[in-house]
């Protein structure tokens, strides 16, 4: 997923000008959605079905890198399964 496009934009030629008309960007769904390697605390909620207390504790821990919290999120569940 491309994250950081601009919204699409249509072009329309009006009188020899071109006028540029902005549209809507489509909706992003937050288990997709990283940016620059960090997670919004929605995105790393969605992403492992946390309570969002939980989440918080974790995010708050750890920071918002999404290499740590991945890390950590592998640990976690091969200690839950032992």
């Amino acid at each position: 997923m491309k994250r950081d496009q601009p919204a699409s934009r249509a072009f329309k030629s009006i009188g020899g000008s071109d006028v540029v008309k902005r549209v809507r960007a489509k909706v992003i769904d937050p288990a997709e959605a990283v940016y620059r390697g960090h997670y919004d605390l929605a995105e790393f909620i969605a992403r492992y079905g946390l309570t969002p207390m939980e989440a918080r504790e974790i995010f708050v821990r750890l920071g918002p890198a999404r290499s740590n919290l991945d890390q950590y999120m592998r640990e976690r569940d091969i200690k839950l399964s032992d």
